[in-house]
């Protein structure tokens, strides 16, 4: 187990993100900033900035409620594409200090009228990962669809990725489906998300963030290349023995947010998140943050939170991020340099 201060050891831990949405993922210091640059074009009144600055400075200490604000004020300030680019790159930045040496970075694009299409959205994500270096961090855009948002603009979605994926494939990996999982039908985008996966796209899906056997079932006959939290498929979390079994079967790396699904109260306590069912039934599961900026939380401290509360070692740690790279959608070359770089970083450094 691991003792307080080797946070310090998490920190330095070489990382890979797969789980993170762009607005989601917006910290205190770059909301600030982009209000500032929001006030002089905005009709919003003073009280309404004061309102929304309120909520930013909670941080740790904001309700749950004022955690879905925080989506809110995110979206409202990321409007224009000069407002996605420096999203985008402070966002990075931020993983880049983290010690994030991989990360995908998801988000859906927006029709502003008059302002920004969903093709400049992307394009604007695209241009702020050109602007990294690789050798601080390898960077990868992930295409979202909102469940809830229809079959229409989830067609239009797929559209615009697919020819952002043919302009930037090296950079455009996947498309992921999230949203309201209580909203829409899955059945309803397995056919565009279909759409994209012929196109060379990979596919990420939130899966059983509510009870519903009959969607994780469709899920996992569509066979994704990754699943998205997963909450409620084991017996002992509103699922069943059946699906437990077939989500095993599948072999399909799961995405874990420990501090989100507790913050959202869908698992009760660290403890009891469906991690360690996953962990020790050796099935490919991946750790990530799902939106650090709304729940003030980094990768470093969701490492931290595994280890302290299924008392795992600094090696099981180790093991736990090299084996994260296989569950990336870089190139085969792409995740063998990320190995050479790990086991480098592990060899020289006093990072053991």
């Amino acid at each position: 187990m691991l003792e307080v201060n080797d946070s310090v050891f998490c920190k330095k831990l070489p990382k890979v993100e797969l789980h993170a949405h762009l607005n989601g993922s917006l910290s205190t210091k770059t909301l600030r900033e982009l209000i500032e640059l929001q006030k002089p074009l905005s009709d919003n009144s003073d009280a309404t900035w004061n309102i929304w600055e309120a909520i930013i400075e909670h941080g740790q200490k904001r309700t749950l409620e004022e955690c879905f604000q925080i989506f809110g004020i995110a979206h409202s300030l990321t409007t224009t594409p000069a407002t996605v680019y420096k999203a985008t790159q402070d966002v990075i930045k931020e993983f880049v200090d983290d010690g994030v040496r991989y990360l995908e970075l998801r988000s859906t694009p927006r029709n502003v009228p008059q302002i920004m299409s969903k093709a400049q959205y992307i394009q604007a994500m695209v241009d702020a990962i050109q602007g990294m270096t690789d050798d601080q961090i390898l960077v990868k855009l992930m295409v979202s669809i909102d469940r809830r948002q229809g079959k229409e603009s989830a067609s239009e979605t797929v559209d615009a990725a697919v020819v952002a994926y043919h302009q930037n494939p090296k950079i455009i990996v996947g498309l992921d489906l999230s949203g309201d999982p209580t909203k829409g039908l899955v059945s309803d985008y397995l056919p565009v998300l279909a759409r994209g996966r012929n196109a060379g796209l990979k596919i990420s899906i939130h899966c059983a963030e509510v009870p519903n056997s009959d969607e994780v079932e469709e899920i996992l006959n569509f066979h994704p290349d990754r699943l998205g939290h997963c909450t409620c498929i084991h017996p002992l979390h509103g699922g069943s023995q059946e699906l437990w079994i077939k989500l095993l079967h599948s072999h399909i790396p799961v995405e874990l947010c420990l501090t989100s699904n507790v913050k959202c109260g869908t698992v009760e306590n660290y403890k009891k998140h469906h991690f360690i069912h996953l962990f020790t039934a050796k099935h490919p599961i991946v750790l990530a943050t799902d939106d650090k900026g709304v729940f003030a939380t980094s990768l470093s401290e969701e490492y931290v939170l595994a280890a302290n509360s299924y008392d795992l070692s600094k090696e099981q740690l180790w093991k736990m991020t090299m084996s994260s790279i296989d569950y990336t959608f870089a190139s085969e070359e792409e995740k063998n340099r990320l190995k050479q770089m790990f086991m480098q970083i592990k060899e020289l450094s006093d990072v053991q």
